[in-house]
């Protein structure tokens, strides 16, 4: 969540995020979010978002993953983080403090990531699709989220409505067609790893 998107929906008319899309709420705004509290919904004011400083943005992202997956949920959060950034010193001290025996594996695993995957636009992201034949992507974030990092499947067709019912409703890991994924994604940029799995 970034607040040049926060302030961008904002002037664009929309009042609310829930489950990370924008939208607009008619009538008393307060009363709607009161319903919504406490139910385990995603729904907030932008106008309360925008006040925000970007770590407490940072945190309110991180607190959804650790509700919904607890550690493991943190810890893909802060993998992907690291990762985006190349900056593992967060991840480190997370696996340090509850995954000791794994740690130099997987912060290995995340810098040598790191090196491949790439920000690319909607149209080199549609390229890419189209170049290796990838009838599934999976994200490690949700795959609304603007800093989920998409990997690209190749999987026999048959299997692949199976393979992706509900993605689009999982927090982590999410497996959904191309189709699904470009009808729902509206962000200027995305994070792929080039290298697609068959």
């Amino acid at each position: 969540m970034r607040r040049e998107q926060i302030e961008q929906w904002i002037a664009e008319g929309y009042n609310v995020l829930e489950h990370k899309k924008p939208k607009v709420v008619k009538g008393d705004l307060w009363e709607y979010l009161n319903n919504h509290d406490g139910h385990g919904t995603d729904v907030y004011a932008l106008s309360e978002l925008a006040k925000c400083a970007d770590h407490e943005l940072h945190q309110i992202e991180l607190r959804k993953y650790a509700q919904e997956y607890g550690q493991l949920g943190e810890k893909q959060f802060l993998r992907n983080e690291a990762i985006r950034l190349k900056s593992f010193d967060k991840y480190e001290a997370f696996l340090r403090l509850f995954y000791p025996n794994s740690v130099e594996k997987e912060v290995e695993e995340a810098k040598f990531l790191a090196e491949r995957v790439r920000k690319v636009n909607k149209e080199e992201m549609e390229q890419w699709v189209t170049a290796n034949h990838i009838n599934v992507l999976l994200s490690d974030l949700n795959c609304l989220d603007e800093d989920a990092i998409m990997t690209g499947m190749v999987i026999p067709s048959e299997e692949v409505v199976s393979y992706t019912d509900g993605g689009l409703q999982d927090t982590m890991d999410c497996h959904l067609t191309p189709m699904e994924f470009f009808s729902h994604a509206d962000a200027a940029l995305y994070w792929i790893d080039p290298k697609v799995k068959a």
